[in-house]
């Protein structure tokens, strides 16, 4: 079916179907922004349709478009903050790292906010790298591949990320006591 869509309408349609809700979970995952993510469900839909013919029938097309999704999205996302800068040129700061042993026991339960509000406290590529790993499952070398940038520089991403996060948690924890969380 997949070479088909390619050239047929009907293929394309039920292809389009098919990866939709994927493409849309992967962009929501990638991008803070919903509407921007929308926005790259659309293009990555369509490059996906686009390049249909060089699906060679090696894998699954799931991970065939996979890394279709990833780089559209992540050349998405390059655009955006690229546009963000020249209006904004403050620079964010970066976080002050450490880490405790303890957090790693938190669940999503224990967490004073949502994670989304976490994740979208980070900074780009820390988030993208957070998200390709631990919710699209990549390698630190798929990372690399898909990011452009060497595997030193991915895990430094990640090791960061974790670490502004387990920062943030306990921030919260510490102004929001149990209690005031609980009932609110």
């Amino acid at each position: 079916m997949e070479l088909v869509a390619a050239n047929d309408s009907n293929a394309q349609n039920t292809l389009a179907h098919r990866l939709l809700p994927r493409v849309r979970r992967a962009t929501r995952a990638l991008l803070r922004d919903r509407s921007d993510a929308d926005d790259a469900t659309q293009l990555c839909l369509l490059e996906v349709l686009r390049s249909a013919k060089s699906f060679r029938g090696v894998g699954s097309i799931e991970a065939w478009s996979d890394r279709i999704i990833i780089r559209t999205t992540l050349r998405q996302a390059k655009r955006k903050r690229s546009q963000l800068q020249r209006i904004d040129t403050a620079a964010e700061p970066d976080a002050l790292s450490g880490g405790n042993p303890a957090d790693a026991a938190l669940t999503a339960a224990d967490l004073p906010r949502d994670l989304r509000e976490y994740l979208e406290a980070l900074t780009g590529d820390r988030r993208e790298a957070l998200v390709l790993r631990h919710v699209l499952g990549h390698s630190v070398a798929e990372i690399a591949a898909l990011t452009g940038v060497s595997p030193n520089t991915v895990k430094d991403r990640l090791v960061t990320a974790r670490q502004e996060i387990r920062k943030m948690v306990r921030r919260d924890h510490i102004t929001h006591p149990r209690a005031e969380r609980k009932s609110a």
